[in-house]
């Protein structure tokens, strides 16, 4: 049985190993995730990972020349991952209002998704900021996020003016990003739906340049 175990498994591998580099650095990224999902930075190996996609240890090197290349390949996947989820929703919009809406919805998906997943990215953008080789494709990946809120908020009737533009997008980003990891160490579903829809209510007035009034000086005492 063991034997037979062992066969199909070097059986799957010689399969693997006649795949493209191509395909093979998605089957290996596929299996980074699901590893730094579950064991975290520390428990993702170049072992563990080819293990998991089934791949032969020496394969590794034919995909990628280093595991922080992987783990750069892994940032990338993923911000291609919430671009395109933050496209998709702020399409056909008419309203600041209503991308601040999209955008919360956005963010209670992730929420809502898979919390060991974005538990490993939160892990991983840090560890990429210390690290020369990463720390690009971490900021990169904020300027991605915000570049499409910018251009869904120049696109809608009540835009903010040209110069606030920018400034409101990274804003967004920056609090939704805050009111997920906050969610993550809470754990708190319902509070982060109450922070998302007071999200709306806050910045939706800003945006539209309704700016509130200047909070007075309190006087020092004697």
């Amino acid at each position: 049985m063991a034997q037979a175990e062992r066969r199909s498994s070097d059986e799957r591998r010689q399969v693997n190993d006649r795949r493209s580099v191509g395909e093979r650095r998605e089957q290996l990224v596929d299996a980074a995730i699901e590893v730094l999902a579950a064991e975290g930075l520390t428990g993702a190996t170049t072992r563990a990972i080819t293990d998991q996609a089934g791949l032969a240890l020496g394969a590794f090197h034919y995909a990628f020349e280093s595991k922080d290349a992987l783990l750069r390949a892994v940032l990338e996947r993923r911000a291609e991952d919430i671009e395109t989820a933050l496209v998709t929703a702020t399409r056909d919009i008419s309203s600041v209002e209503e991308v601040v809406d999209r955008l919360a919805e956005v963010a209670w998906a992730i929420v809502q998704g898979r919390r060991d997943l974005e538990i490993a990215i939160y892990e991983l953008t840090l560890h990429a900021l210390r690290n020369p080789e990463l720390a690009a494709v971490a900021a990169g990946k904020y300027d991605r996020y915000v570049e499409v809120v910018r251009e869904a908020i120049s696109g809608v009737v009540d835009r903010p003016d040209e110069n606030a533009t920018e400034e409101i997008a990274r804003f967004l980003v920056a609090t939704l990003d805050g009111l997920i990891l906050q969610d993550l160490v809470h754990g708190d579903p319902d509070a982060a739906r109450r922070r998302l829809r007071m999200l709306s209510r806050a910045v939706t007035p800003v945006a539209q340049g309704e700016h509130p009034a200047p909070v007075a000086a309190t006087p020092h005492a004697g």
